[in-house]
């Protein structure tokens, strides 16, 4: 195998990042865009110690769950990863690449129960676009390259309204100066926050834009409302720029209601990297005291704002390191434990001290299924799998949301 060359494989299955995987010349050689079973002419583009990597350049069979995407940019821009395939197919790809991963890394045969979805379109309430002068998108993949876009397909069509009038503005203005938007939709009112903007242009933007509900520029609010306010069940957050909620309404919605259904009535609940409190909310029906531990100074403000516009008491919130507080909690009677850690997963201070609590169940809601396999392996020194369940919380890309509920062995 030689770089620059071109041959032929056929693709035997996809890897976790959407990647097709072929074999040229007894190497692993990783293709983008390419299929299971397509059979592919592929330009070799790198060569590592054991793989390699090429870039599609003709297929020559094409597999029958090959659709045309609908978005003009998706080879372009890195932001999606799986329009050119079927949306089912899609779906059946993530609850595999769940079983696969926990059989690499745990031994064991676990079976996804089911994949939850919403709408695989125009889903998403917030998105963050970079602006280069009169140009405003993405980047592509693993570049500086900015992918100038007209449109997103995977974002609320208000935000596309958005993204339209922000194009005008500069077109027109082009030393605005603006390097980010984050542009977010919340129960039909529109915020955005800008990082920079040309003191020439600053009022002429407000001007410009002042049918959005919410304008930030340098995290200042400059019109309109402070906070927007969400609605899940009957509880009110409020969402500022900085908030952290989940993109995807409709689908985190079910996840959260699915994972609290699985908590039993108990004295106290310990839910662990509680963010701005959404889950721990929904929890507080289900318990005398629930404890939040979440290090972000900003997102427990939030918490306990969410808190008094929604009357609950029995909630605490603690500012801290997750593995720093947990240790001095062990003493209470902790029936039930929900964590909802980063990509990087727990860490193994407090892993160890989940099992020396031993409460009755855990709640592990994980957007990585690799670290959640890896902390698994931890958990089942006293603890088995009762159900594994999937949301498709972000449709047309390679990632997945689990909810991995574990209750005690029998001793």
């Amino acid at each position: 195998m030689k770089i620059n060359e071109t041959y032929e494989t056929k693709i035997l299955r996809l890897n976790n990042e959407t990647e097709g995987v072929g074999i040229i010349d007894g190497i692993t050689t990783f293709i983008p865009y390419a299929l299971p079973l397509e059979i592919v002419k592929v330009k070799i583009d790198n060569m590592y110690d054991n793989y390699a990597r090429g870039t599609l350049v003709e297929i020559l069979k094409e597999s029958s769950d090959r659709i045309d995407p609908v978005c003009p940019y998706f080879y372009k821009c890195g932001g999606c990863n799986l329009m050119h395939l079927n949306y089912d197919s899609g779906l059946e790809f993530k609850k595999e690449k769940i079983e696969s991963i926990f059989k690499k890394i745990t031994n064991e045969n676990i079976k996804v129960n089911n994949i939850y979805n919403g709408n695989n379109l125009y889903y998403r309430n917030k998105i963050t676009l970079k602006v280069d002068k009169n140009k405003i998108g993405y980047y592509k993949e693993k570049t500086n390259t900015l992918i100038d876009i007209d449109k997103c397909f995977i974002v609320d069509n208000k935000i596309n309204n958005v993204i339209k009038d922000l194009k005008d503005f500069i077109n027109n203005y082009p030393d605005n100066e603006i390097n980010e938007i984050m542009i977010r939709v919340i129960d039909n009112k529109v915020m955005i926050s800008i990082d920079n903007i040309s003191i020439n242009y600053k009022d002429l933007f407000i001007d410009k834009l002042n049918n959005l509900d919410s304008i930030y520029i340098n995290n200042n609010l400059v019109y309109g409302e402070k906070v927007l306010v969400e609605t899940i069940d009957n509880y009110k957050f409020n969402i500022s720029p900085k908030s952290f909620f989940q993109v995807n309404k409709k689908v985190s919605k079910m996840m959260y209601e699915k994972a609290v259904s699985y908590i039993d009535k108990s004295d106290i609940t310990l839910d662990l990297y509680s963010g701005t409190g959404t889950i721990t909310a929904l929890l507080s029906e289900k318990s005398k005291k629930v404890i939040g531990i979440e290090v972000v100074k900003e997102a427990v403000n939030d918490a306990n704002n969410n808190l008094k516009i929604n009357n609950i008491s029995n909630v605490e919130f603690i500012c801290d390191k997750v593995e720093n507080k947990i240790e001095t909690l062990k003493k209470l009677n902790i029936d039930n434990i929900v964590l909802d850690p980063p990509r990087s997963g727990s860490d193994k201070k407090t892993l160890k001290s989940i099992l020396e609590i031993k409460p009755n169940k855990i709640i592990y809601i994980s957007c990585n299924p690799v670290t959640l396999a890896r902390d698994y392996n931890v958990l089942k020194e006293k603890y088995i799998i009762k159900e594994i369940n999937a949301y498709d919380m972000f449709s047309n890309t390679y990632h997945v949301e689990t909810v991995m509920v574990l209750e005690k062995k029998d001793v």
